[in-house]
């Protein structure tokens, strides 16, 4: 009876055609625009960041208010924005900007260009950098690229106690306007915020100035009910520190050694580091864009997919058979149709299929922490538990959980045909994956002919029984494999104007063709 009356998972949200969508966003009627924290508000937060880091956070509050109201005064009136987000000040005229400078006091002044000192080596002209330099110390230089770390995360210390000083800013500079009944409350918050997160009082003020951020940090499209474009400043920021510093990344990509001495261990080895190699090439000749950093993600991750079905598919010779081969051969087909879709207008497209994943996830969580409610073995329980813990905090490393929308259709919203005929390569959709998904969905086509034989009696009216298909080793699988990675690298060439080898499909062609030679001699 319990199961009977029991509400289905997520059935807080409402649903929209293919769509679960969060209850507050479906009240918002779509006019809720997605932002992110790292790409979109760190830049603008980062000088208030940089403040605080270096001055404290009374004197940052101080120095920033005074800050704020030298450049209104520069205005001389006119209507003005709050000088809380960094480009902000990049608007000023020249003439405004000496104002600027000139009004504030000398403490405040020298304050702010030490603080911004370890910026202004990477980038000369910021959006303060009208107040003067300073030579950064050893210790902010050391210390720059920690606050940075730090900032990406929206529930750090540094990040929050930004927002709550800009939020200050804002009601300083009579931007922000609260009613009194709520006045006593802000005062709380702003009282405890500085013992963020050691107190619950403090958590929960950090909380509140968290959903202040957009409003603070970026501008209303009065159109769309959206915000504005990111501001020129957003990209020279990333701009410039793209280039602080090489990736500090595992490297996964080295090549493999081996002591055997069998040629087709050895051709395996080979073929596996070619593989390698024809990516690292793709990788170093692809610059890291951090303005299009789910372009940048999703293209190289697809990438790697693709070189990963195939090196493992070339280490399993077990699988270069009818049986398994084309299994794996649809999937690496997948892989292809999905990156020639999203390369031909990748940053939407990459933005929809990372929130596809992000939902899929979501909804997991949920069928997880259902199964946890009527979990009645201990072992069972703990590894639902884990499962929670670890998919939850790869969600909420990403977006709020909360906001998230989980698709239950297509992540394109086009199938598979579609989406193989608008990025140009319908043939491969009916030649490759659609043929090859007979053996993916085990339908009649593939069955019959690798899961029965037909009885030889002939009173038995030819019927078929069950069997397993003798099938012999084919190398033609692999060449297949390699094939259909090399397609997919020089797609991927094409589109942004390479000219890369294909080693591996060059190993497999040159095996197969000497194989050959020796066969028919």
């Amino acid at each position: 009876m319990a199961n009977e009356t029991r509400k289905p998972v997520l059935h807080d949200h409402v649903a929209v055609k293919r769509k679960l969508v969060p209850s507050f966003l479906h009240k918002l009627g779509g006019k809720f625009s997605q932002y992110s924290w790292t790409r979109q508000l760190v830049p603008e937060a980062i000088w208030i960041g940089l403040l605080i880091d270096s001055c404290g956070y009374k004197s940052a509050w101080e120095h920033a208010c005074a800050l704020g109201k030298a450049a209104i005064a520069a205005m001389n009136g006119s209507e003005c924005p709050p000088f809380v987000k960094f480009s902000t000040f990049a608007e000023l005229s020249d003439y405004q900007k000496e104002a600027t400078r000139s009004a504030l006091d000398q403490a405040s002044l020298m304050a702010i260009r030490q603080s911004l000192a370890p910026l202004a080596a990477i980038i000369p002209d910021h959006p303060l950098a009208f107040l003067g330099k300073a030579d950064a110390s050893p210790e902010q230089n050391a210390r720059f690229p920690e606050l940075l770390g730090e900032f990406y995360d929206r529930n750090s210390r540094a990040a929050v106690r930004s927002t709550a000083l800009g939020y200050g800013l804002g009601l300083d500079q009579e931007k922000i306007h609260i009613s009194s009944h709520l006045i006593d409350d802000l005062i709380v918050r702003f009282n405890v915020i500085e013992d963020y997160p050691e107190t619950e009082e403090s958590r929960q003020a950090a909380g509140a100035f968290r959903a202040a951020a957009p409003m603070l940090f970026m501008s209303a499209n009065a159109d769309d009910a959206g915000f504005e474009s990111d501001a020129p400043w957003i990209a020279a920021f990333w701009d410039h520190i793209s280039g602080f510093g090489p990736c500090l990344i595992t490297d996964t990509l080295e090549d493999e050694t081996t002591d055997s001495e069998d040629p087709f261990e050895l051709f395996i080895f080979d073929f596996r580091n070619a593989v390698r190699a024809d990516l690292r090439a793709r990788l170093a000749a692809w610059p890291l864009d951090l303005i299009e950093i789910e372009v940048f993600e999703v293209v190289t991750a697809l990438l790697c997919r693709q070189a990963t079905l195939t090196m493992e598919m070339a280490s399993s010779p077990g699988t270069w058979t009818p049986h398994v081969a084309p299994i794996l051969l649809r999937a690496i087909a997948d892989v292809f149709i999905n990156l020639a879709w999203i390369l031909k207008d990748p940053s939407p497209r990459a933005r929809l299929y990372v929130e596809d994943g992000q939902g899929a996830i979501k909804l997991q969580i949920a069928h997880q922490k259902r199964a946890l409610e009527a979990a009645t073995d201990a072992n069972e329980a703990g590894q639902l538990r884990e499962m929670i813990e670890m998919w939850s905090d790869w969600l909420s490393a990403q977006r709020i959980e909360a906001l998230v929308e989980v698709n239950l259709g297509s992540w394109s919203g086009l199938n598979t045909r579609r989406m193989a005929e608008e990025a140009g390569f319908l043939d491969f959709y009916n030649y490759v994956y659609q043929p090859f998904s007979s053996a993916v969905h085990s339908n009649w086509a593939h069955v019959s002919v690798f899961n029965t034989v037909h009885c030889q009696n002939p009173a038995h009216r030819w019927h078929r029984s069950a069997a397993i298909a003798a099938t012999p080793i084919d190398p033609n699988w692999l060449h297949l494999a390699s094939k259909y990675l090399s397609k997919t690298f020089a797609h991927f060439d094409d589109v942004y104007g390479f000219d890369l080898p294909n080693a591996a499909f060059d190993l497999v062609a040159s095996q197969l063709s000497e194989t050959t030679e020796e066969n028919l001699s």
